[in-house]
């Protein structure tokens, strides 16, 4: 037996739809007495399947590094390479062949946890071993379908202390690091060839720092001009590694994160569902879904508490696909946009997690429940749920699964007509 929950809203109420006026001439015009309903669906009732994927995109997409100490348990550190020196000075007051004498390696925070009105030790250092910004993480210098390396030591390999710095958030913004001439030889990358790395990592316990920026500003000059100024290399890739990883999803869904998470949801809608007093009568009926007006269908989520490291910086913007090949999962092919992406505040997955989220879900249940009509069968439908932009932030989101008060449901809004006749 389908449970539902219902409530109506009386479009036309019965006495006031039929009252006749004495005065009034018979048109014979029809009765229609539209009345719409609300029904909430549960989970067990309309999903059969929930999968969650990770590995979508990399680190190095988001352009932003970070970095963590001891953060609830977690450590992050990131990998920086940089552009190719200038051939030729910046300005045209300066002319020559260019000499680089040292400079300086500046670092952009914007702090994500931890005491902000603490000093925060920054340490970088020269990286030994060859490592592939695309698939780097904590294990491997290189993990590719091709192919694995892992690090020498997990977190980077053998390193070389370049320098450290404290960083002080309600100073400044950054820091500077100077380095000597030999490093200024070490960070100079060839035509062609891979640049050499740099790795980022904070000292200390529950710190977290996301790595806006960094730049390597070379001290320069010229023999025909012996007056130092500065050139700025920016940084051309930028990827960060973290342990331990996040648990495995137990059943409820993630969204986001880098690399990226997605939920997948294979729904069977119902084609029927039990009718209300008001839309049936004393006796009671099944309402045929393939015979009403849907003006609303929602997916219905409650927000869960993501793990402290992982928590969404930022607000998390989450877009709905159907899922045209679920056979090719976690690779499969997505349809067009559902609705505008849901945007949903970070707050919901901390303090305030057990919120419910609406998520629209009318034109693809309409475009389902026409094909039923048409078909006889109400047809399976896959929906994919990740965020528009993927990678997009470090954090992810987390809603509930099965088996509890806040899993998903759906939430359908119709409107129903009386049988239609001459009166």
């Amino acid at each position: 037996m389908r449970r539902y929950i219902f409530l109506t809203a009386m479009v036309c109420a019965a006495a006031g739809c039929t009252e006749e006026i004495s005065t009034a001439p018979d048109l014979g015009f029809l009765q229609v007495n539209p009345r719409t309903a609300e029904v909430l669906i549960p989970f067990e009732d309309f999903i059969d399947e929930v999968l969650v994927f990770d590995g979508y995109g990399s680190t190095s997409d988001i352009g932003r590094g970070w970095v963590a100490a001891d953060l609830d348990g977690l450590n992050a550190r990131t990998l920086v390479g940089f552009d190719e020196y200038p051939t030729t000075p910046s300005s045209d007051q300066n002319r020559g062949v260019l000499i680089f004498t040292g400079g300086r390696l500046v670092l952009h925070f914007d702090s994500l946890a931890g005491e902000l009105d603490s000093r925060v030790s920054v340490e970088v250092y020269q990286v030994e071993e060859e490592w592939h910004p695309e698939s780097v993480n904590w294990e491997f210098a290189v993990d590719t379908t091709g192919g694995q390396r892992a690090w020498s030591q997990p977190g980077g390999g053998v390193t070389t202390l370049v320098g450290a710095a404290n960083f002080i958030p309600e100073a400044s913004d950054s820091l500077s690091i100077p380095i000597d001439s030999a490093m200024v030889a070490f960070l100079k990358t060839e035509p062609g060839a891979r640049p050499p790395a740099l790795l980022v990592a904070a000292v200390g316990s529950g710190v977290s720092l996301q790595l806006v920026k960094m730049a390597l500003v070379l001290t320069s000059s010229t023999f025909l001009n012996p007056e130092p100024w500065e050139e700025t290399v920016p940084a051309v890739t930028t990827s960060f590694m973290f342990d331990p990883a996040p648990p495995p999803s137990s059943g409820w869904l993630r969204v986001g994160g880098t690399p990226s998470w997605r939920s997948v949801l294979t729904m069977s809608l119902p084609r029927e569902v039990t009718g209300t007093p008001e839309t049936c009568g004393s006796v009671g009926c099944e309402v045929d879904l393939t015979d009403v007006h849907l003006n609303l269908a929602e997916l219905v989520l409650t927000t869960r508490q993501t793990e402290l490291a992982f928590q969404p910086q930022n607000t998390t913007e989450v877009d709905i696909r159907p899922v045209l090949s679920p056979e090719l999962l976690p690779k499969s092919p997505l349809g067009g946009a559902v609705a505008f992406p849901k945007l949903i505040p970070r707050e919901v997955f901390a303090g305030q997690a057990g919120t419910q989220v609406f998520l629209p879900l009318t034109p693809l249940l309409v475009q389902v429940l026409d094909s039923a009509a048409v078909t006889g069968t109400v047809p399976v439908t896959s929906i994919a749920l990740f965020t528009n932009i993927e990678p997009h932030l470090i954090g992810f989101a987390s809603f509930e699964g099965a088996g509890g008060a806040g899993a998903p449901a759906l939430r359908l809004l119709y409107t129903v007509t009386n049988p239609v006749g001459l009166p």
